[in-house]
């Protein structure tokens, strides 16, 4: 596609400069100007969209101990691994105990706000059984959380969604604005041909 731009805009100006360069030449060389911004518009949505999902993706810190020393400061990530609802969590690597484990909270905000819709589920069934107070706070803290984290999350997925049916709707018009060019490079190599006088006239 942008070999084919190159062409027609090069093409342009040689015509441009002779004084040979027909309406209809110029229409195609204004399409292509038009596209292209098009197409370099949806290039840098498409990185800010992407960026912004690199960021959201690291946002969920751990606060990881081992389970043998109770300790953090020699902790690394060994991998992540995934439970049976397919939260993705760290494995962690004791190098002082020598064990591996994988923490138990999601890494992620998108398994995170399941985890925290899970927990707040459970918290509303054991506060039927007692302890009303204690369950209450605990319920307000995972509420707040989940109230912070699930309309960022929410807007971005919708951001992501968009961004899915644009590239795919991108890709058509690419095909399609491809074979344009390809018959208009046709055309003006034809026309370019009828313009050399054939040798002896």
């Amino acid at each position: 596609m942008a070999k084919l731009a190159g062409f027609f805009k090069k093409e342009s100006i040689r015509l441009m400069e002779a004084g040979r360069l027909s309406d209809d030449h110029k229409k195609v060389q204004d399409a292509v100007d038009h596209f292209l911004a098009h197409l370099n518009n949806h290039a840098d949505t498409r990185a800010s969209v992407l960026e912004q999902r690199e960021y959201l993706n690291k946002l969920v810190k751990d606060n990881a101990v081992c389970p043998k020393c109770g300790s953090s400061e020699k902790l690394k990530i060994a991998g992540t691994e995934k439970n049976e609802k397919g939260w993705k969590s760290n494995r962690y690597k004791c190098r002082k105990c020598n064990i591996a484990f994988t923490w138990n909270m999601p890494n992620n905000p998108w398994h995170m706000i399941e985890y925290i819709e899970d927990m707040l589920r459970r918290v509303i069934t054991e506060a039927g059984a007692g302890n009303a107070s204690a369950e209450d706070q605990a319920m307000a803290g995972l509420q707040a959380n989940l109230d912070k984290l699930k309309p960022v999350i929410d807007a971005h997925d919708k951001d992501y969604e968009d961004l899915k049916a644009r590239d795919a709707e991108m890709e058509r018009l690419l095909h399609e604005f491809r074979n344009s060019l390809m018959i208009e490079k046709i055309k003006m190599d034809t026309w370019e041909n009828k313009q050399i006088p054939k040798p002896g006239r």
